[in-house]
């Protein structure tokens, strides 16, 4: 047992544990975010095990410490840490009976909400999720997906995955079931899945069995990985979740906790960036022929100067028959599509490049700095600088 030592002194280095998996992408960025705040807020001595996903990591025998920012997945950690005298933040989405560590993770209804605008605003009318549904926290995480795409009026198509390694017959068995379960599915489909994993199995299995991804099935994983991600055919796109940023918020949080200041006890959801996209998704499912050439045009020229009345002469159709086919397949104006393209480019490059705020306007058909903080202000609720601090864990 550890015994709690609050430090009054702000220049004392703290001993910091970091229970995670360093074997995932989530996992080494969400340790990126907490070691940002330490070398900004330290000095702090961080314990960090390499492990991977399924591997318990643990503390030292005798380790004394001033705080814990862990993974609580399952309850036989939350017993382990409960005899731990120290403050413990967790940053697991897995929503557990009788667990009630400060906690800060991703928004897990707006990662579904972002997936499925995603799929919507390509015309996707049907819709599937594949998961390890025996996780109640997936099951959470395709009630949301589905309730989006329900207000949508479509139905959601469901597959148990199990995560098995390559080299079992349980892999093997499991592509089998897949690739029927694929085969009969009513086709164009967009197929969200919970990770990485299930992901490049299905790619696999559309390959094998020469279904066109993303043509008749496009493929978003849940999380991203920039490394697995371009290792498949076509390349998987994702969803870019907020794990630095989680790490970030996390560490600040104990920060707080050592030095026994207020705590709000609330779960703090961080919401995702933006959705990766790459080959599995790039497609369109509208199934009018006019609206399709006029979203296509606006996905080629939305990052210059463009007008509404500049697509409707694409076509070419009158303005007015645009915004109505527009409404009627996507749930928006052309010029709401066009904002919708620019603001989440923005996102992407903020959070991912050095670009000078004006360089981002530049390149993302705004102009000028002042007119793109205006608009994504009035999106997003903060200005450019400020989003890409908040994300960044700066």
């Amino acid at each position: 047992m550890s015994k709690h030592r609050p430090s009054n002194n702000p220049d004392r280095m703290l001993q910091v544990a970091v229970l995670v998996d360093t074997s995932t992408d989530w996992g080494r960025q969400l340790i990126r975010g907490i070691t940002t705040y330490a070398q900004k807020h330290g000095p702090w001595h961080l314990q960090v095990e390499p492990r991977g996903r399924n591997e318990q990591v643990q503390l030292p025998k005798n380790w004394e410490g001033d705080g814990i920012i862990a993974r609580v997945a399952n309850h036989k950690i939350a017993e382990d840490l409960r005899f731990i005298n120290v403050p413990i933040v967790n940053i697991s989405g897995i929503e557990l009976d009788g667990v009630s560590f400060p906690r800060v993770t991703t928004d897990y209804e707006a990662v579904a909400e972002l997936a499925a605008e995603h799929f919507i605003s390509r015309g996707f009318q049907r819709f599937a999720y594949v998961g390890p549904f025996k996780l109640s926290y997936v099951k959470q995480h395709a009630d949301a997906f589905e309730r989006r795409i329900s207000a949508h009026g479509s139905q959601l198509e469901r597959f148990d995955y199990a995560h098995e390694s390559m080299a079992s017959q349980r892999w093997l068995k499991q592509s089998q079931r897949l690739g029927s379960w694929l085969t009969k599915l009513d086709k164009p489909i967009a197929i969200f899945s919970w990770g990485t994993t299930a992901s490049c199995q299905l790619l696999d299995v559309c390959r094998f069995r020469k279904i066109l991804v993303p043509d008749d099935v496009a493929v978003l994983a849940g999380d991203n990985d920039d490394v697995i991600s371009e290792t498949t055919v076509p390349p998987l796109s994702a969803i870019l979740n907020p794990s630095k940023q989680v790490g970030y918020r996390a560490a600040k949080r104990l920060d707080r906790l050592v030095r026994r200041q207020q705590d709000h006890g609330e779960d703090e959801r961080i919401p995702p960036i933006e959705v990766v996209t790459r080959g599995s998704t790039e497609v369109l499912a509208i199934e009018d022929e006019e609206l399709t050439l006029a979203v296509q045009f606006i996905r080629r020229n939305a990052f210059s100067v463009l007008t509404v009345r500049q697509v409707a002469d694409s076509v070419p159709m009158t303005r007015r028959s645009l915004e109505r086919k527009f409404k009627k397949w996507i749930g928006r104006t052309p010029l709401e599509e066009i904002r919708r393209l620019r603001i989440a480019r923005v996102k992407e490059l903020l959070a991912t490049t050095d670009l000078a705020i004006s360089r981002v306007a530049e390149a993302t058909g705004f102009g000028t700095p002042e007119y793109m903080t205006t608009v994504f202000k009035q999106e997003m609720g903060l200005t450019p600088l400020r989003y890409r601090s908040t994300v960044r864990a700066r």
